[in-house]
């Protein structure tokens, strides 16, 4: 009797043990850098690893658009509360660019990144 009690003491924690050690987040994507963007400012992004890497860019707010600038000097729109897959080569900085009245957070999520993102709010794209 004792060892049945044990055993399932012991089944009952790796069980636990191994759920908690699982992270459940919502959406398709976690991201761990978020920056709130004063409005008409711009976030300058840059990554000490200069690849040409896969990123996920995300616009929080649920009234206005953002706008990034790739690195071919083309100005895109993030929708708002949206996200967006693209391909950005960090030899360049990266710019996001928030146009509205109001502060605008923005979240990103590097794919495969090893190296660190240094980021700055500035007031003109400098290119």
């Amino acid at each position: 009797m004792k060892k049945t009690t044990v055993y399932s003491a012991t089944a009952v924690f790796a069980l636990t043990l191994i759920l908690s050690s699982f992270q459940i987040s919502k959406g398709r994507h976690l991201y761990r850098n978020q920056w709130p963007i004063p409005a008409q400012k711009n976030l300058q992004i840059k990554n000490s690893s200069k690849e040409n890497l896969n990123v996920v860019l995300y616009n929080t707010s649920k009234t206005d658009d953002l706008k990034y600038v790739t690195n071919k000097n083309q100005t895109k729109v993030l929708p708002k509360n949206d996200s967006v897959v693209t391909k950005i080569d960090f030899k360049n900085e990266l710019y996001v660019v928030n146009s509205s009245s109001k502060e605008n957070n923005f979240k990103i999520k590097i794919i495969n990144n090893s190296g660190r993102i240094k980021t700055a709010i500035t007031d003109k794209i400098m290119k």
